[in-house]
């Protein structure tokens, strides 16, 4: 059997494009003009790999974890060399650090907001 290829990673917003520079400005990535709209924004993976994509969705609610009330659905790791660089680099890009679990106080990773609400972890290298 063939092997399939993911084509994107879509996250549903509010305001695509501006969820799309926010991730930008925390990985490094350029918006991929050409395959993005008004209602879906791609970021372009430098080295090749499948794009983040942010889609219109006028009706998201942001997630209100660690309550289960709105569940996250899903997340993004992003691999950073120290927590210290990873928690730096978050908040220039205009995160909100999130409470850490209490039972991973000494995690090797930290939990942050996007500007839409979606949780997402900067991860220590191990």
């Amino acid at each position: 059997m063939t092997a399939l290829k993911l084509a994107a990673y879509a996250i549903d917003c509010t305001d695509p494009r501006r969820l799309a520079e926010f991730y930008g400005r925390l990985l490094g990535w350029e918006i991929d003009e050409p395959e993005s709209e008004d209602h879906w924004v791609e970021l372009a993976d430098p080295s090749g790999g499948a794009p983040l994509a942010f889609q219109l969705a006028p009706d998201h609610r942001p997630s209100s974890w660690p309550s289960p009330e709105v569940p996250q659905m899903a997340h993004l790791d992003v691999r950073v060399r120290t927590l210290d660089e990873g928690h730096e680099r978050a908040l220039a890009a205009g995160a909100v650090q999130l409470p850490q679990p209490a039972d991973r106080l000494d995690a090797d990773f930290r939990v942050y907001a996007d500007p839409e609400g979606h949780p997402f972890c900067m991860c220590a290298a191990q």
